[in-house]
């Protein structure tokens, strides 16, 4: 079974994250810890770690917006 990269929490306010970059393409495998993508906000960048390992599925588009909590991805 897949699990689902979503968009984190970045703060208190931050309701929308910008998806910077991709740091694995599609069919790569990826480790529990390994750094993924960026995510920013207006405030900040945020690296964001794998919380599985497998072969990584992204979908979402660097440079678009996401809402907390959108899938923009699977590990499987």
């Amino acid at each position: 079974m897949a699990d689902e990269i979503r968009i984190p929490k970045l703060g208190m306010s931050a309701t929308e994250v910008t998806l910077s970059e991709w740091m694995f393409g599609e069919g790569e495998q990826v480790s529990k810890g390994d750094i993924i993508y960026t995510a920013e906000t207006d405030k900040t960048t945020v690296e964001i770690e794998a919380q599985a390992s497998g072969t990584i599925h992204p979908t979402g588009e660097e440079g678009t917006k996401y809402k907390v909590g959108d899938v923009i991805g699977t590990i499987g």
